[in-house]
């Protein structure tokens, strides 16, 4: 004989609460993630479901600016997003400083990408 079983109701699980500063973590860990982008520092404002976030950073010297601001934007973005389920109304990227070549990052910046993997978009 076959059949289906009922399913069980199961109760709503509890939202996970997305601080501010856990936020800020969160965003500063994608940035962190982005080719050539060290250092960063986020800033963000949740007004109930909408996050700004200022960004400062710092890039590696040679790379173009605005593909890596791009970049972190759009990676900022779509993790923030997918781990609150918020929407993100602006990422602000501010390149505070440049990294010389040779010149190492500070200990867990995230500097294991190379600079040339990141390309300007058009």
């Amino acid at each position: 004989m076959t059949g289906t079983l009922p399913r069980r109701a199961t109760a709503p699980s509890a939202p996970v609460a997305w601080s501010e500063e856990r936020t800020a973590g969160l965003a500063e860990e994608a940035a962190r993630r982005t080719p050539a982008v060290s250092d960063p520092v986020a800033t963000v404002r949740i007004d109930g479901a909408a996050v700004r976030v200022d960004l400062d950073l710092v890039v590696a010297h040679g790379v173009p600016l605005t593909g890596v601001a791009e970049a972190v934007r759009r990676r900022v973005a779509a993790g923030i997003e997918a781990h609150t389920g918020r929407t993100v109304e602006a990422v602000t990227v501010t390149v505070v400083d440049l990294r010389l070549p040779g010149e190492a990052a500070s200990p867990g910046a995230g500097w294991d990408r190379p600079e040339a993997d990141v390309r300007e978009s058009t």
